[in-house]
């Protein structure tokens, strides 16, 4: 397996992750609204450090722990992640016009509703899960989050540029996209899963 081989499924669930209309990207469009882009960014960075990183490091800790606790439980991670995400794509596919949010974009704000986001820890341990490019547990977790830094930053400045220009996020082709990427890292995520399970 080349490099490009071993990372193609994290940049599918990063692309996947920053293109959903979730609570964190409608956050940052309704913020953009009324709020200079370059001040979310400086927001955006400091959450990147202080938030999200170390949210990531936990999660990847977490995943691996149980892997090495008990085999049977880690793989059934791969069938939970594939039903949530499943869900994610229908939701998605049936998704309308999204809803303004409810608070104003802040680092210290993202980060509180990153941690406390419940799809956020159903769904990026399925990601984690393909996180194998080397014999490293470390620098497969410091490399999961450096291969999503440019989708990061794409998605903060796609969904900021969507707010400030007061575009609405509805069903259409963009969303049925969306939905096609969940469904392509959903099925992959089932294939490794069966992988796993029968080896």
């Amino acid at each position: 397996m080349n490099i490009l081989e071993s990372i193609l499924p994290s940049i599918l669930f990063w692309a996947s992750f920053t293109l959903s209309a979730g609570p964190f990207w409608i956050t940052v469009a309704s913020s953009a609204k009324h709020t200079p882009i370059t001040e979310l960014l400086r927001h955006y960075v400091i959450y990147q450090v202080v938030g999200w990183f170390p949210m990531m490091m936990v999660m990847c800790l977490m995943v691996k722990t149980i892997g090495q606790l008990h085999q049977g439980i880690y793989n059934s991670l791969y069938f939970i992640g594939t039903g949530v995400i499943l869900y994610l794509a229908y939701k998605t596919f049936k998704s309308t016009v999204t809803k303004d949010a409810s608070f104003v974009f802040s680092w210290k704000g993202m980060t509180l509703l990153s941690w406390t986001n419940p799809k956020v820890w159903l769904t990026v341990p399925a990601g984690i899960l393909t996180a194998n490019y080397t014999s490293n547990e470390i620098s497969n977790s410091v490399l999961f989050y450096l291969i999503g830094v440019p989708l990061y930053f794409f998605g903060f400045f796609m969904w900021a540029n969507i707010g400030k220009y007061g575009a609405k996020i509805a069903k259409d082709k963009f969303n049925i996209f969306n939905a096609l990427l969940l469904l392509a890292y959903a099925s992959y995520l089932f294939y490794e899963g069966v992988i796993a399970v029968t080896s």
